[in-house]
């Protein structure tokens, strides 16, 4: 965790300590293979672990985010500061885990899978993990086919994201583009194994 108004060049310094350590995620068992429902049963465990460690750490924020904390600020003064979770770091991969969608989905909008990367003038809605908790929480006999059928659809898990219920949150305003994976690791090499096959090719 760091404070969202820290220099880059204080950040990214080691010997500073802008960050701090929270928790290590626990590692749940892996997955055995044996069949289709194990996997799925260790699938929801592995999500159980993952909420549960999230609701314990992030637990401090609600009653500081509503009533607000006391804090000295660099003048010397004291005030009286809200803090609110204001970004997500994190990979792709991770990003399902955490927001409870599919692995294919964005983060931010209903997008289908097959429709990433379409039409750049297409708008779709953004994701509302408060609706989706209430549809996921609705027992009668009636809606059960309907939300049935939604869900998968969406690409979207039943289970609550782990952070819905922060105040002043939005959970899809959370996710950040990471610059190791999306820049360094994404862009960057892709460009340059373009780059290499291109050479290759007309043997410059």
């Amino acid at each position: 965790m760091l404070i969202g108004n820290i220099l880059l060049r204080t950040r990214s310094s080691p010997a500073k300590m802008a960050m701090v350590l929270l928790a290590l995620l626990p590692v749940p068992l892996k997955f055995t293979g044996e069949s289709a429902l194990a996997d799925e049963s260790q699938r929801q465990t592995n999500a159980d672990f993952l909420r549960a460690v999230f609701d314990l750490v992030l637990a401090p924020l609600h009653q500081v985010a509503q009533d607000g904390t006391e804090m000295y600020c660099e003048e010397g003064k004291t005030q009286v500061d809200f803090s609110i979770l204001s970004a997500g770091i994190a990979d792709h991969a991770e990003h399902p885990a955490l927001q409870r969608i599919g692995s294919k989905s964005d983060p931010k909008c209903e997008v289908l899978c097959e429709k990433v990367g379409g039409d750049l003038r297409q708008m779709y809605k953004t994701c509302d993990h408060i609706l989706y908790r209430e549809k996921g929480l609705r027992h009668q006999p009636a809606e059960a086919a309907g939300i049935a059928e939604y869900f998968p659809g969406m690409h979207v898990k039943i289970e609550k994201n782990v952070f819905t219920g922060l105040d002043q949150v939005s959970p899809t305003d959370l996710h950040k583009p990471v610059l190791l994976h999306n820049i360094y690791i994404g862009l960057s090499k892709h460009m340059m194994e373009w780059v290499e096959g291109f050479l290759k090719k007309y043997k410059q």
